[in-house]
C-alpha cells in the first residue's frame, strides 16, 4: 500500500482568525496577561485544527504538525540535560532561524519530553495512525555548539544515548511508527559512520515500533547502500532536492540500484519549500512514476511506499499547506492506481 503523509511540520497559524489562536495567546503570555496553561491550551486547539485539515486532506498517516516546536532543535534541547540554548542562527539555507543550543554539561534525559504531546495527536487523530518526530542526534550535534569540545562523533553519542530514552517511552505510549530527522547528514556525507553508530544506540530496546530514517535538505542517494546498515525499516530521502528541475530518472535508478529491496523509502515528491504549486499529473509523471517503476523492476519483497512532502510546511501560508496536501493526496491515488 502506497501512503502519503507529511514530512513533520505544518502552519501555527493561518489568515484566519480562529487559525491565530497560538499567535494571540503567545502576544498576551509575552505582556504577561495569560498563564503557561493558556499557551498551552492554545497549542492544543492548533494541533487538533492540523491534525483535522490533514485527515481532511486524505493523508494516511498524521503529524502533530510539530504545533508545540519553536524550532526543530532548540525544542529537543529543551528536552534533554546538558544543553543550555543560545541566539538565533540560520536553519540551513532557510530564511528561517533556530535558537542554537549549546552542548555545555553531560547529555541526559531527565524525563519524557515528547510523549505527552505525542498522546495528544494520536486522541486527536483516531482513528487514523500518527507518526512521533524525534530530530535525530547527528543533526543536533552538527547544529549546536560543543563547548566542551567533544567533537561530532561523540556528542552524536552522547545525544543518541539520551534520546533512547525517549524513543523507548514514545513506543510505550504506543507509538508504531518514529520517523528520526536528519537533514545534517546531506550536508555532512562523511558523519555516515557516525549516524550508523548513533542509531544502533538510538533504537537499542525497542521491539515494536517501525522507525523512519528521514533525510532533506540534499540528495542522500548517494548515502543510500550506508543508511540502510542502519537499524531503520524506512529511508526518507528528499526527491525535490536531489532532481531540482529536471526528472527523476538518473535519480531512480542510483536509488534502485543502491537501497536494499527489504527497506521501505519516503519519497519528498511535493515541494514543501515553494510556494508554488505543482500540477499533481505533471508531479507523477516527472517523479514519482519513474522512481516506483524502478523500483518495482528492482524486485524483490513488496517495500513501503511513503509519498511525502519533502520538507516540513510550517513556513508556507496555510492555504498553499492544504493545496500542497491535495497534491500529495492526489499523486498517492494515481500511483496506487499503477502500482496497487
Amino acid at each position: 500500500m502506497i501512503l502519503a503523509a507529511l514530512l513533520s511540520s505544518y502552519p501555527r497559524i493561518g489568515d484566519r482568525q480562529d487559525e491565530q489562536v497560538l499567535r494571540r495567546a503567545i502576544q498576551r503570555a509575552d505582556r504577561g496577561e495569560i498563564s503557561p496553561a493558556e499557551v498551552a491550551a492554545a497549542e492544543d486547539e492548533m494541533t487538533r485544527l492540523a491534525i483535522a485539515e490533514q485527515a481532511a486532506a486524505g493523508m494516511d498517516i498524521l503529524t502533530d504538525g510539530q504545533v508545540r516546536w519553536h524550532d526543530p532543535v532548540s525544542h529537543v534541547a529543551r528536552g534533554l540535560a546538558g544543553f543550555r540554548i543560545e541566539g538565533l542562527l540560520r536553519y540551513f539555507d532557510t530564511n528561517t532561524y533556530y535558537r542554537q543550543p549549546a552542548a555545555s554539561g553531560p547529555i541526559g534525559r531527565e524525563k519524557p519530553f515528547l510523549v505527552d504531546a505525542y498522546r495528544f495527536a494520536v486522541g486527536a487523530a483516531a482513528p487514523r495512525p500518527v507518526k512521533a518526530i524525534v530530530t535525530g542526534p547527528l543533526t543536533m550535534a552538527r547544529l549546536s555548539r560543543d563547548t566542551l569540545r567533544r567533537g561530532p562523533r561523540d556528542l552524536t553519542l552522547q545525544i543518541a544515548s539520551a534520546l533512547n530514552r525517549e524513543i523507548l517511552d514514545l513506543e510505550r505510549a504506543g507509538a508504531g511508527l518514529i520517523q528520526i530527522d536528519e537533514p545534517a547528514i546531506a550536508r555532512y556525507p562523511a558523519d555516515a559512520p557516525i549516524l550508523r553508530l548513533a542509531m544502533r544506540r538510538l533504537v537499542t530496546g525497542l521491539t515494536t515500533a517501525r522507525i523512519l530514517l528521514a533525510t532533506s535538505f540534499g540528495d542522500a542517494t548517494p548515502l543510500v547502500d550506508d543508511l540502510a546498515l542502519s537499524p531503520t525499516d524506512l529511508i526518507g530521502l528528499d526527491v525535490r532536492a536531489a532532481i531540482g528541475e529536471g526528472d527523476a530518472g538518473a535519480f531512480a535508478t542510483r536509488l534502485a540500484g543502491a537501497i536494499p529491496g527489504e527497506t521501505g523509502v519516503a519519497l519528498g515528491v511535493v515541494d514543501g519549500r515553494n510556494t508554488r504549486l505543482e500540477s499533481a499529473d505533471a508531479t507523477y509523471e516527472r517523479i514519482a512514476r519513474p522512481i516506483l517503476q524502478a523500483l518495482a523492476a528492482a524486485g524483490g519483497p513488496k517495500r513501503a511506499i511513503h509519498l511525502t512532502t519533502s520538507h516540513g510546511l510550517e513556513f508556507l501560508p496555510r492555504d498553499v499547506a492544504r493545496a500542497k496536501m491535495s497534491i500529495l493526496a492526489a499523486v498517492r491515488d494515481r500511483a496506487r492506481q499503477e502500482f496497487p
